[in-house]
């Protein structure tokens, strides 16, 4: 039988092995494959992240510098200045903190948990721009003829000097941008181009503020600043040029060929003409910083939508590679899903079909032959031969129960009549012969001078009397009565026994015989405490007296009279005239 059961076991781990076999290699090809999905997924994700940084950056380096516009005419203005340039300049201020402030968001937890090295550069960068501001609030406060062209240049190298701090923080999103959308980064570079190229823009006007503050000529210094300027544009305009002509010729868009005619053609022939103006005239120039900004700012804005419209683009291209990867990833996923279920589906037919009914069956007639609780048979849930291997294990199990049902009343008969043979049947307590074989148990386990055991044998006093005067029903419930005594005041690990007519005995645990006194002197107390109804109606009381013999665990000639001991002091407290405790004290 035994040999059955393993084959049977056996084969539903062959079978296991089998399924396993079979899921194991699909399930590894599906986790590769949407391993590679959620890699795309996430790349975008980062790429997504990093491009937010880099126009959030390119955003705040273009309010550093359009704040340069309003600062330059505030300080070439007349004393004092004029509302509507303060309010210029007090609003590019605020576009200015606003950017900051967004552009620290970007590095706080969650967002980005590894952005603590550019949030505190940026927080340098914005006390850096508080500290120019403070120097052109200085410039603009102080008269027109104590401040030197080189105290205006300074003040405006001081703001220009902001922006390629700002340039540094984005370098990592552009890392980002670049590994996970490559394809991409001519988009991206043409917008970095751009960006700078506003900052540039944006440098040469300023580079006419101390000639146009001051109202005097251009100097060689003024010069070569303005020619550096230049030929940066003028390089950042061909790597532009370079980048458009390497697209597609539908990426060359009308945003850039605004940004040709009016910032290199209209913009760039506007600066020529005013420093040519700064250039000849002896008593300097007739343009104001104020008039510059009103003409020539306004012509940079080509610059900063064709930035806009590259940025525009990328984001557009990293969304639409995002929405593909999801799609991916949900095709695969459900693609996955319908193979597994239809492998799951077709591993659990074959199964239920063929595997697990003899594996149930196996099991049933298991727990048939241990005589534990059967698992319900099924009637008529399979066809064939095995519906009537199941109906046959059904009257196989129907004459198990009818043998284990005899082994239980059997079994319940045998313990009824062992604790009939060790229980007095009027007190419920145990009787002389079972009091016996406890007190050789605990004799035999007590071990030590750390514990003693006590022997209290009481019985109750003038009962013949109480048999004479109120019958022998009032005598067993005064029996009854002592018995529940013993209950409400012995421990449950004490052993109690009604050992002879009005006798009882009391095997207790104790360190001390004082304990074992105490005890004593208890169960005295509430028997004569206690009342007992006659037949009669009357009510009467009763004593009872006690011998308490104790002895040490390691004192093995005390034990072994500590039995006769107890007896011969209930004997003396008999003689003392009844109703007391009586102990002896240990060597």
């Amino acid at each position: 039988m035994f040999r059955n059961v393993f084959a049977l076991k056996s084969l539903e781990r062959y079978f296991l092995t089998l399924a396993a076999g079979v899921a194991l290699p699909v399930s590894m090809l599906t986790a590769i494959v949407v391993q590679q999905n959620w890699r795309s997924l996430t790349a975008t994700d980062d790429a997504m992240r990093g491009f937010v940084i880099v126009r959030a950056t390119l955003q705040t380096m273009e309010a550093v510098s359009a704040e340069r516009g309003p600062m330059n005419s505030a300080m070439g203005a007349d004393q004092p200045v004029p509302d509507a340039i303060t309010h210029a300049l007090d609003e590019a201020r605020q576009r200015t903190n606003a950017r900051i402030a967004d552009l620290l968001s970007l590095y706080r937890a969650p967002y980005n948990p590894n952005g603590a090295r550019e949030f505190t550069h940026l927080q340098r960068v914005r006390q850096a721009l508080l500290d120019a501001r403070d120097g052109a609030d200085r410039a603009i406060a102080a008269p027109r003829a104590s401040i030197s062209g080189f105290t205006l240049w300074t003040v405006v190298g001081d703001m220009v000097a902001l922006v390629p701090e700002l340039r540094a923080t984005m370098s990592d999103g552009i890392g980002l941008v670049a590994r996970n959308q490559g394809e991409d980064f001519d988009l991206l570079t043409l917008a970095l181009l751009a960006g700078d190229l506003r900052e540039q823009a944006g440098l040469l006007g300023s580079t006419f503020a101390p000639a146009l503050t001051k109202r005097r000529t251009l100097t060689a210094s003024d010069q070569l600043r303005i020619e550096r300027v230049v030929g940066r544009i003028d390089k950042l305009r061909g790597l532009i040029d370079a980048n458009i002509a390497s697209m597609p010729r539908h990426s060359a868009s009308a945003a850039y060929r605004d940004m040709q005619q009016q910032y290199f053609g209209e913009g760039m022939n506007y600066i020529e003409s005013v420093r040519a103006l700064a250039e000849g005239a002896d008593e300097g120039p007739s343009v104001s910083m104020y008039e510059l900004a009103a003409n020539y700012v306004p012509r940079m804005q080509s610059i900063v939508r064709f930035r806009d419209l590259m940025l525009d683009r990328v984001e557009r291209r990293i969304q639409e590679s995002r929405e593909a990867a999801i799609r991916v990833l949900l095709t695969t996923l459900a693609a996955a899903a319908m193979l597994t279920s239809a492998l799951i589906i077709g591993l659990a037919l074959f199964r239920k079909r063929v595997i697990r009914p003899f594996v149930k069956a196996t099991d049933i007639i298991g727990k048939i032959a241990k005589g534990g609780a059967v698992p319900e048979i099924p009637a008529d849930e399979y066809r064939g031969e095995v519906n009537h291997m199941f109906k046959a294990l059904n009257v196989l199990n129907d004459n198990a129960a009818a043998v284990r049902k005899l082994e239980l009343e059997r079994d319940r008969l045998i313990r009824d009549l062992a604790i009939m043979a060790e229980t007095d049947f009027l007190t419920g307590l145990l009787n002389r012969r079972a009091f016996e074989k406890r007190l050789e148990a605990e004799l035999r386990d007590l071990r030590g001078d750390d514990e003693g055991l006590a022997f209290i044998l009481f019985d109750i006093d003038h009962f013949k009397a109480i048999n004479d005067t109120h019958g022998h029903p009032t005598g067993d419930e005064a029996l009854k009565t002592v018995a529940d005594l013993c209950r409400k005041t012995f421990r449950q690990s004490d052993v109690v026994a009604r050992v002879g007519g009005e006798e009882f005995a009391v095997l207790c645990r104790s360190h001390s015989v004082d304990a074992a006194h105490d005890i004593a002197e208890r169960m005295r107390l509430s028997i004569s405490d206690a009342r007992i109804a006659a037949a009669d109606g009357r009510r009467f009381g009763m004593t009872a007296s006690f011998g308490v013999a104790y002895a040490r665990g390691g004192d093995a000639r005390a034990l072994a009279r500590l039995s006769r001991r107890a007896d011969e002091l209930l004997y003396k407290a008999k003689l003392n005239g009844r109703n007391c405790v009586l102990w002896e004290m240990p060597a």
